[in-house]
C-alpha cells in the first residue's frame, strides 16, 4: 500500500496544483488533490491513456521506454513520469504545476516518488 504521505515532497514545490500515482493501466493508487477543481481520477487516467501511447510510439521508432513527459498549456504543466516498464511494478506517476512553478525541481521529486512507489507496492 501507497501512504499519501509518498507525494508531500512534491506537494511543497512553488507552483503545485495536484499529483498522483497510477498503475499502468491507469488506475489511480494515490493522489494528493486538493488544489484542484476536477475530479483526479479521470485526469489521471486520461492522461495515462497518452503517456502509454508515447511508450508505444517510441518503441516503434527505436526510441526505448518514455521515462518522463511534459506537456504545457496556456496556465499549467503537467508531468508524466514511470517507474519503467521492465521495473518489479510498472507505475505512472502525475503531476500537475502552475506554468510558473519550480518544475525543474518539481522533475526531480518526482523522479524520486516513483522508485518509492514501486517499493511500497512491492
Amino acid at each position: 500500500m501507497i501512504d499519501e504521505s509518498i507525494l508531500e515532497n512534491i506537494g511543497n514545490v512553488k507552483g503545485y496544483i495536484a499529483s498522483g500515482i497510477t498503475t499502468a493501466s491507469g488506475e489511480l493508487i494515490v493522489s494528493d488533490t486538493h488544489k484542484l477543481k476536477t475530479d483526479f481520477s479521470e485526469v489521471a487516467a486520461t492522461f495515462n491513456d497518452i503517456f502509454a501511447d508515447s511508450h508505444t510510439v517510441a518503441g516503434a521508432m527505436g526510441l526505448g521506454i518514455a521515462k518522463l513527459m511534459e506537456l504545457q498549456t496556456e496556465s499549467a504543466v503537467v508531468l508524466m513520469s514511470c517507474s519503467g516498464e521492465d521495473s518489479r511494478i510498472h507505475l505512472h506517476g502525475f503531476a500537475i504545476f502552475a506554468k510558473d512553478g519550480n518544475i525543474t525541481l518539481a522533475k526531480m521529486a518526482l523522479k524520486k516518488i516513483m522508485p518509492l512507489a514501486v517499493d511500497g507496492l512491492a
